[in-house]
């Protein structure tokens, strides 16, 4: 993978901008959890020879976007794990040999991979509710674009996107019949569209990124959000009735890549924490009624917690952590959920 293009096109179309303050400190990884995360079982998925993709995952930098003297964590917002419809298998990117693609391992068992795409340059997907497709983005040609292939076959891919855009995280609907995806258009600057399948029809709706659609609602969507000052928020948009309300905001601090449970009750983010012992800038997971209540932190690691999904029985949460690695390396870890 080129990564200089890569990092660009990703700190204008795909990151998320935490707004606190950062400090470097010696973190101890090795811990699998911490005190505030007591009573929680944790296991480990992946082993560090999957070599689950961290390329460009979570970073931090000084004087970024015309930002001066303030450090800054950013992280890749759009989806990097999937679990099958029914909760069998796991998907996670790899980075082999200077390529990234999709690899499936059995959810519970673990054990050898099986490679899904033959690609270079792998950097989101969501597997479609039906089980059957895989929706990716690849970096090619200059451009980031959406990309269909058989989940468990062949390696056939069809191409959604124009290839002159910059579009990420397909979701397809239940029906399979349409996309959404979000366009970025300039720094800080997304929009959602939808695919029509049938009729080949490109169509745009709003402002967002990471569509979360509503099984059975699909005119209804939870997006993330960027304000002015670059920090990101969680929405629900009525892409029918254009009525949009504001449902996760916190001033210094980002949410992203909402994630509704199965039982239709709860959002999880990922977002912005801050350990008040070390003083460390880290991303965690958090979920919150789908009213905007209740908003509870979940994990509290030092090292980085991201792109968490629901399993199908919405009792546990897949995502990738630094925890329980010497080194901070990230693998795939399930915990439980039981608010």
């Amino acid at each position: 993978m080129n990564l200089k293009p890569l990092l660009a096109a990703s700190l204008l179309f795909g990151i998320g901008l935490g707004g606190l303050e950062a400090k470097k400190v010696k973190l101890d990884y090795s811990v699998v959890d911490v005190p505030e995360e007591g009573g929680i079982r944790f296991e480990k998925i992946t082993e560090d020879a999957d070599c689950v993709n961290s390329e460009n995952l979570v970073s931090s930098a000084k004087g970024m976007f015309g930002v001066k003297n303030l450090s800054r964590i950013d992280w890749w917002v759009n989806p990097r794990i999937a679990l099958s419809p029914d909760g069998t298998k796991l998907a996670y990117l790899n980075w082999k040999n200077k390529t990234s693609n999709i690899m499936v391992k059995d959810a519970t068992r673990g054990g050898a991979s099986t490679q899904r795409t033959f690609r270079t340059n792998v950097t989101d997907f969501t597997w479609s509710p039906d089980g059957k497709v895989l929706c990716f983005t690849e970096y090619r040609s200059g451009h980031f674009g959406v990309y269909l292939i058989e989940a468990d076959q062949g390696n056939v891919v069809r191409q959604i996107s124009t290839g002159v855009d910059n579009d990420f995280s397909g979701q397809m609907t239940g029906d399979g019949k349409h996309i959404l995806f979000h366009r970025g258009e300039g720094y800080g600057n997304y929009s959602i569209w939808s695919y029509d399948r049938d009729k080949n029809l490109f169509s745009n709706y709003s402002r967002g990124m990471t569509p979360c659609i509503i099984p059975g609602d699909h005119d209804v969507i939870y997006c993330a959000r960027f304000t002015d000052k670059q920090e990101s928020e969680i929405w629900r948009v009525n892409l029918k009735t254009g009525v949009e309300e504001i449902l996760l905001s916190q001033p210094g601090r980002s949410f992203t890549t909402p994630q509704l449970s199965p039982d239709g009750r709860w959002i999880l983010v990922t977002g912005t924490s801050m350990d008040e012992k070390g003083k460390n800038v880290n991303t965690d997971l958090f979920v919150m009624r789908t009213d905007g209540t209740q908003f509870t932190q979940l994990t509290y690691h030092p090292g980085n917690d991201i792109s968490g999904v629901w399993a199908p029985d919405g009792r546990s949460i897949f995502f990738i952590s630094q925890r329980g690695s010497k080194d901070g390396v990230y693998n795939v870890w399930k915990m439980d959920f039981s608010l």
